[in-house]
C-alpha cells in the first residue's frame, strides 16, 4: 500500500513539474522562431556547430569527425563543445539548429526540476520540500540567464549535475548493484555533457562528501560497510568512464595541441572573479544592473550572478539553522560557503591554481555560483523539510503545513515565470540567421575556397555554416595553438601570443593598407583564401586583390550588441592558392624554434617547410596546381585525382592534426606537418589517386570500450531487473487496496 501511495504522489509530482514547464517556458516551442539575445553564444557560434551535424546526418555521411566552417578547419566530434552525442541534443538530428533549440532549452528546464527532484529524493527529504526543490531548480535565475546568454554546451552540465550528486548521495545512503548502476548512468550523462569544468568541481566536492562519509563510519566503529561501499562506487565511476572513452581517450590524445594547454592565471580570471558587491546579488539578482538595458557594466550577469530565489535563500538559511544536526547539512552548508569564496579572487584561489592538477586548464571562477546554486537549494530543502516538521506538531500544523508549501512554490514559480518572460525572447529565424545578398553571390562559387572575414561582426562565426561558408577565423575555447601561432605569423610576421585564446579575428591595425592588415600574404593564400569581406573600402594592391562587389545595407551580428545593418565589401584574392598544390622546394625543420624561422624566411606559396624526417627536395618540379583535381571534399574527408610526370611534395591546405590518415592508391602514405599548422605528402611520378580522411586519435580503443562498457551495462542491469524489480510487481494488488 506504502508503495503505491508513493507511486501516485510521484506521477502527481511528475504532472505538476511538467504543467510549471510547459507555463513557464512553453513558448519555447514556438514554431518558425528561436530564442535570441544580442548576448548570444548561440547566435554567435553554436548555431553553426549544430548546423555541421544536421547537414551531415542528413547527408548520410553520419556524426561528423571534422568540420570546416571555422579556424581552418578542426575537430568535431571531440570537441567538448560540440557535443554531437550528449543524448538531450537529440532533436539536432531532427531538425534544423534554429528549429531544435527552443525545444532543447525546455527540455533542460524539464530535467533540471526532475533532478532537484531527485537531489531531494536522494537526502530523504518528503513530498512538499522535493516539489520546492523541482521548481526552484526549474525556475533558477542564473539558469534563465544561461539560455538568455545562449549557452548551449554549458546548460547541460548546468542541470545535469545535480543527478550525478543524487546518485551519489543515494549510493552513500543504500549501497547495491542497482545504485551502482544508477551513479554509472548519471556519470556517463554528465561526461557527455561535454563541458567539464563544472564537473571537474564537483568531482571535488563529492570527494570531501566521500571522506566525509568514511571518517564518520570509522569514527563509530562500522568499517565493514566502507568495502562494499568502495566496490559500488568504483563499479559506477568505472562504467561511466567507459561509456564516455571514446570521447575522453582522444580528447586526452590531443590535449597538447590545445591553446587551452597554455593558459595564464589572467585568462583563469577571464574578468570575472566575483567581487564583494555581488553578494548582493544573492537578494536581488538586477541590484547591479541588467543586460536588457545595458546597465549591468560587466555584461555577462550570468557569470556574476549569485541569486538563485529569494525564498529558497530564506530557506536555505532556515535549513541551515534549524536542520544543523543533520550529517549532510553541514556538507552542505559549508560547501555553499566554500563556493563563494572559491568564485572570488584571492591567494587560496591563486595557490589552487598553480598546485591543483587540472585546475588551470578552465577559466573564470565565478562559474563556482553554478555549484553555490545547488548547494543553495538543497539546504532549502532541508529548510521546509524543518518547518514542516514544527508545524506538524501542532494540530493545526497537519494542515498549515501544506498550505504553506504551496504558497511558496507558487511564489517561486510566478517570480521564474516573470523573469523567464523578461529575458527570453523569440524572434523569426531569418533574423537569427539571414539571408544575405553576399551569400548567395557566394554560392555561385563553385569552387573549393575560403573566405576571411575582415573584423569580427562582419560575419558572425554562428552564421558560416549556415550560410555554407568556410571560414579562417573563428571562435571556440578549444581551438589548436599550431593554428593560432600560423594565424599570428599571419598577421604579424612574428608569434604574438602564445596563451590561450578564444577568438582568432582578423583585423586590420591603423592604416588602410592590406599590409597592415596582415605581414603574409603568402600565408593568406595558401590557405585557400578566395575572399576577403569587409564593411569598409580597403585600399589593397591591385595586382593581388580586387574589388568584386558592393553589397549596400546587408545584415549583421555584434556580439553583445545584437543586430545591425552595414556594407559588405568583396575582395577577390587573384593569387589564392588550391585546397592542394605543388611546391617548388621542401625544407626541413628541425623544432619549433627552426619551423617559425624558415617560415619567416620564405615565401610559402613555394615553399614547404616540414616538421619531419623528411630529405629537402630542391627540385620537385613548378608550383601550382597542374594535374591535382579534386573529385571530393567534406567534412574530414578528401578526395583527389593526381597526375604529374615528375612527382613533387603536394601541400595539403587543411590543418594539420595527427589524427588525419592519407592513402595513394589505397596505401598508407605518411603526412607531414608542412608550414606550422597544414598538411603535406611526397607524390611519386604519375597518376595517382589520393584519400585523406580524419578520425580522432585513439578512436578505435575509445569507441571499442565504451561498446564493451554499454554491454556489461546491459548485462548488470538486466540482472538487477530479474532480481530485484520483476518479483515485486504486483499491479492486482495495488488495484484492489
Amino acid at each position: 500500500m506504502a508503495t503505491c501511495l508513493m507511486n501516485k504522489d510521484f506521477w502527481k509530482s511528475m504532472a505538476l513539474i511538467l504543467f510549471l514547464t510547459v507555463a513557464g517556458y512553453g513558448f519555447l516551442w514556438e514554431p518558425g522562431k528561436t530564442p535570441y539575445s544580442p548576448h548570444s553564444d548561440f547566435i554567435a557560434e553554436h548555431v553553426s556547430t549544430k548546423q555541421v551535424l544536421y547537414d551531415s546526418i542528413h547527408q548520410g555521411q553520419g556524426i561528423p569527425f571534422w568540420r570546416n566552417d571555422q579556424f581552418s578547419g578542426y575537430a568535431g566530434l571531440i570537441n567538448p563543445i560540440s557535443q554531437f552525442t550528449y543524448p538531450l541534443h537529440f532533436l539536432f538530428y531532427l531538425m534544423p539548429p534554429l528549429a531544435a533549440v527552443g525545444g532543447t532549452f525546455f527540455l533542460h528546464f524539464l530535467v533540471s526540476a526532475l533532478a532537484y527532484y531527485a537531489v531531494g529524493a536522494s537526502m530523504g527529504l518528503g513530498f512538499w520540500p522535493r516539489l520546492m526543490m523541482a521548481a526552484a531548480g526549474l525556475f533558477s535565475f542564473k539558469l534563465i540567464v544561461a539560455v538568455y546568454a545562449g549557452w548551449l554546451p554549458n546548460i547541460p552540465v548546468i542541470v545535469c549535475l545535480p543527478l550525478l550528486f543524487a546518485a551519489v548521495f543515494y549510493l552513500v545512503r543504500k549501497p547495491s548493484l542497482a545504485s551502482s548502476l544508477i551513479l554509472a548512468a548519471a556519470g556517463g550523462l554528465c561526461l557527455h555533457t561535454g563541458h567539464l569544468q563544472l564537473l571537474y568541481y564537483a568531482f571535488w566536492f563529492l570527494l570531501a562528501w566521500l571522506l566525509i562519509h568514511v571518517v564518520r563510519q570509522v569514527r563509530t566503529k562500522n568499517t565493514g560497510a566502507l568495502g562494499p561501499l568502495g566496490l559500488y562506487l568504483t563499479i559506477g565511476a568505472v562504467l561511466a568512464v567507459g561509456f564516455s572513452a571514446y570521447l575522453l581517450w582522444p580528447l586526452a590524445a590531443e590535449a597538447t595541441l590545445i591553446s587551452r594547454s597554455q593558459t595564464d592565471y589572467l585568462f583563469f580570471l577571464g574578468g570575472h572573479s566575483i567581487e564583494p558587491r555581488h553578494l548582493l546579488t544573492f537578494f536581488f539578482p538586477e541590484v547591479l544592473g541588467t543586460p536588457l538595458d545595458g546597465s549591468y557594466q560587466r555584461r555577462e550577469l550570468w557569470e556574476d550572478a549569485a541569486y538563485f530565489g529569494l525564498i529558497p535563500l530564506l530557506l536555505a538559511v532556515v535549513g541551515t539553522v534549524l536542520g544543523w544536526r543533520r550529517a549532510d547539512t553541514k556538507y552542505l552548508a559549508v560547501s555553499f560557503a566554500a563556493t563563494v569564496l572559491l568564485s572570488m579572487d584571492s591567494p587560496v584561489i591563486h595557490l589552487i591554481y598553480d598546485y591543483l592538477p587540472g585546475f588551470k586548464l578552465f577559466r573564470i571562477p565565478g562559474r563556482f555560483l553554478f555549484l553555490n546554486t545547488f548547494f543553495g537549494i538543497a539546504l532549502a530543502g532541508i529548510g521546509l523539510e524543518a518547518l514542516m516538521e514544527r508545524l506538524k506538531r501542532k494540530i493545526a500544523g497537519f494542515k498549515l503545513a501544506p498550505l504553506l508549501s504551496v504558497m511558496i512554490i507558487t511564489l517561486i514559480s510566478f517570480e521564474g515565470i516573470s523573469y523567464a518572460w523578461r529575458y527570453l525572447t523569440m524572434v523569426p529565424h531569418e533574423t537569427a540567421v539571414p539571408h544575405t545578398a553576399y551569400q548567395r553571390y557566394l554560392s555561385q562559387d563553385r569552387s573549393l575556397f575560403r573566405v576571411a572575414p575582415l573584423f569580427r561582426p562582419t560575419v558572425s562565426y554562428g552564421w558560416a555554416a549556415p550560410m555554407g561558408l568556410q571560414m579562417v577565423t573563428g571562435y571556440d575555447s578549444f581551438n589548436y595553438r599550431h593554428y593560432n601561432a600560423y594565424f599570428d605569423l599571419l598577421r604579424w610576421g612574428k608569434i604574438e601570443r602564445t596563451t590561450a585564446r578564444v577568438w582568432n579575428d582578423l583585423n586590420p591595425n591603423p592604416g588602410p593598407s592590406l599590409f597592415r592588415l596582415t605581414a603574409r600574404t603568402d600565408m593568406l593564400d595558401a590557405l585557400n583564401v578566395k575572399y576577403l569581406l569587409s564593411p569598409t573600402p580597403l585600399e589593397l594592391p591591385g595586382g593581388h586583390f580586387e574589388l568584386t562587389e558592393v553589397f549596400r545595407d546587408q545584415p549583421a551580428f555584434v556580439f553583445y550588441r545584437g543586430a545591425m545593418r552595414t556594407d559588405i565589401y568583396l575582395y577577390r584574392n587573384r593569387h589564392f592558392l588550391p585546397r592542394a598544390f605543388w611546391t617548388d622546394r621542401v625544407i626541413r625543420a628541425d623544432g619549433e624554434e627552426a619551423l617559425i624561422s624558415q617560415m619567416q624566411q620564405h615565401d610559402l606559396s613555394s615553399v614547404a617547410v616540414v616538421d619531419g624526417e623528411i630529405k629537402d627536395l630542391t627540385n620537385p618540379g613548378r608550383k601550382g596546381s597542374d594535374g591535382v583535381e579534386i573529385s571530393e571534399a567534406r567534412h574530414g574527408n578528401l578526395e583527389i585525382n593526381l597526375n604529374r610526370p615528375t612527382g613533387g611534395y603536394l601541400v595539403l591546405s587543411e590543418v594539420w592534426h595527427p589524427g588525419w590518415q592519407a592513402r595513394l592508391d589505397g596505401q598508407e602514405a605518411p603526412l607531414y606537418r608542412t608550414n606550422m599548422a597544414l598538411m603535406g605528402l611526397s607524390i611519386p611520378p604519375g597518376s595517382h589517386h589520393l584519400t585523406l580522411e580524419f578520425r580522432p586519435m585513439r578512436w578505435q580503443e575509445g569507441i571499442t570500450i565504451s561498446i564493451l562498457t554499454g554491454g556489461v551495462f546491459a548485462l548488470l542491469m538486466t540482472g538487477v531487473l530479474i532480481r530485484r524489480i520483476i518479483p515485486h510487481l504486483k499491479p492486482a494488488g495495488c488495484l484492489h487496496r
